[in-house]
């Protein structure tokens, strides 16, 4: 198994884990917020939908992106997959933006941080592990 398969398992590795733990938290907290009763500092968090300058930039924002990546997604690889990543944390950000009201917003901006975490560090290793391939 030549480089490139390695790279390929471990971009969809981490891309599925990242994908699956954002949907299993983000419904937890949906769920949590619809079907158990809060009381004082817990009742300010809540579902409410709402749509502002902010969605509209980061919905405009994430579909240039996305549109940028899909055109250039053969070209970018390795780096593809972090950048996807990225762009799924600005997703997740945005759907508790968009739907949460509260302190629970938090938790969609922690998403994104750690996404974006993520992703740098994909991005460095693979920027480290191609200069070291280059210099062989």
């Amino acid at each position: 198994m030549n480089s490139n398969n390695y790279l390929k398992a471990i971009n969809w590795t981490i891309f599925i884990l990242v994908v699956l733990t954002g949907i299993i938290t983000a419904s937890f907290s949906m769920y949590k917020l619809l079907n158990i009763p809060a009381f004082g500092e817990e009742a300010q968090s809540r579902v409410e939908f709402r749509w502002g300058s902010i969605q509209m930039f980061t919905v405009i924002a994430l579909l240039i992106s996305s549109v940028l990546l899909a055109k250039g997604w053969k070209r970018l690889f390795p780096f593809n997959f972090p950048i996807a990543i990225i762009l799924l944390g600005f997703c997740y950000v945005l759907f508790f933006l968009t739907f949460t009201t509260g302190w629970v917003g938090f938790q969609g901006i922690f998403g994104f941080f750690i996404a974006f975490l993520i992703g740098m560090i994909l991005g460095i290793s693979y920027s480290i592990f191609n200069r070291i391939e280059r210099r062989r």
